[in-house]
């Protein structure tokens, strides 16, 4: 994905310094910085690394297209396995506003 954020500066920034709101059972993280996109799943509530990957490559394909202003994190916190369309109003929740 182009946008992503790779820097360990600037992802350490967003998370320390950034706004975050909760929709749904994605968290999200805003900062002005450089512009880019982070997907974070985490490992307590997701052990094997198959679901962890395949929930960040489900909100990677939904901000596919979106070119974004901030840098922005998003996390999914949710306890149980998303479906694709769960995600998919979670990410339009979160550019809408």
């Amino acid at each position: 994905m182009k946008n992503s954020l790779k820097n360990k500066k600037v992802i350490d920034n967003l998370f320390t310094k950034g706004k975050s709101t909760m929709v749904g059972n994605v968290l999200v993280k805003v900062y002005d910085g450089t512009p880019g996109f982070v997907f974070a799943v985490s490992t307590k509530n997701f052990k094997r690394a198959v679901d962890r990957n395949r929930i960040k490559r489900l909100m990677r394909n939904e901000v596919k297209g979106i070119i974004p202003t901030k840098s922005v994190a998003i996390v999914y916190v949710g306890k149980e396995m998303p479906k694709k369309t769960g995600i998919r109003n979670f990410i339009l929740k979160i550019v809408s506003d």
